[in-house]
């Protein structure tokens, strides 16, 4: 197997060929005057199985990935999957109001147009998987994850929503612990209610998890919650930190430990996912 990986992927796809023992070619990149994008994959691929490792995490990302897929049928690879840490696009994947687009299936339909298998690590939503007409795998991340606190005293596992339970209750059940989510109601547009359930805080180790830290405003509201209510220790952990505005600053200045994974790759991803797609990639 041959892996090819985008610019937003680099380090990850490096690991994923090491456990792989597999090749890992070199992609030139550079920007036409017009600011458009130019890549070549400096690979022989003729009739090899290739594996496209990059994030769709903004427009630049996706459209990397579609020309660094489309390059490798060009050259000829055999089979080519599209390997996907960070599935970005994927919060929409119905229509809330008229006249929207649905951009997880815009997303899956554009990137299976250039593969033939298409692999993701916890898609914010598995609804995204149906529409696709090729193989569409996500792969689950809470074992890996968990690791890193076995061993650690934590005496809840808490969800920032009820959406957010059954990945905290999964992880409270290796760490031998219990699970709890906090009440969050929407009042309108721009203002949350967030009530914590009702339990013994004070002096107790708190694991705030969830899938995705985008703005971090949810996360910052319940670590200030959880101090004001005399939690000693307090760790947070999601897969994917997107961490837009450089929140993982502020979040890692009010808590214990932040610890994301490797599929947005940055300071605080202390989990590699490389070894869940490499066994992915194996089957």
């Amino acid at each position: 197997m041959l892996i090819v990986p985008s610019s937003s992927s680099e380090t990850l796809a490096s690991k994923i060929s090491e456990l792989l023992r597999s090749g890992l070619s070199e992609v030139e990149r550079k920007r036409f005057p017009d600011g458009e994008m130019y890549v070549r994959v400096l690979a022989e691929m003729e009739g090899k199985e290739v594996a496209v490792i990059g994030n769709t995490r903004n427009d630049a990302d996706l459209i990397e990935l579609l020309l660094l897929l489309n390059a490798c049928r060009e050259a000829g690879a055999g089979k080519l999957i599209a390997v996907i840490p960070y599935f970005g696009y994927a919060r929409q994947h119905m229509i809330y109001r008229d006249g929207e687009p649905v951009s997880s299936k815009v997303m899956t339909k554009c990137i299976e147009e250039f593969s033939d298998e298409i692999i993701s690590v916890e898609i914010h939503n598995e609804e995204t998987l149906h529409f696709a007409s090729k193989p569409f795998r996500n792969i689950s991340v809470i074992d890996t994850m968990s690791r890193h606190f076995l061993g650690q005293k934590i005496d809840y596992v808490l969800a920032p929503d009820d959406g957010a339970f059954d990945r905290a209750r999964k992880m409270a059940e290796i760490l031998g612990t219990r699970a709890h989510y906090i009440d969050k109601k929407r009042i309108d547009s721009k203002s949350v209610e967030m009530h914590l359930p009702n339990l013994e805080y004070d002096g107790k180790s708190v694991l705030l998890v969830d899938d995705i830290i985008s703005t971090g405003g949810t996360i910052i509201r319940a670590v200030n919650l959880l101090r004001d209510r005399g939690v000693s220790r307090i760790s947070v952990n999601a897969v994917h930190g997107v961490f837009a505005r450089e929140s993982d600053k502020t979040i890692a200045s009010l808590v214990d430990d932040l610890a994301v994974s490797d599929t947005i790759d940055g300071p605080n991803s202390t989990v590699s996912v490389a070894e869940n797609i490499s066994r992915s990639l194996r089957s």
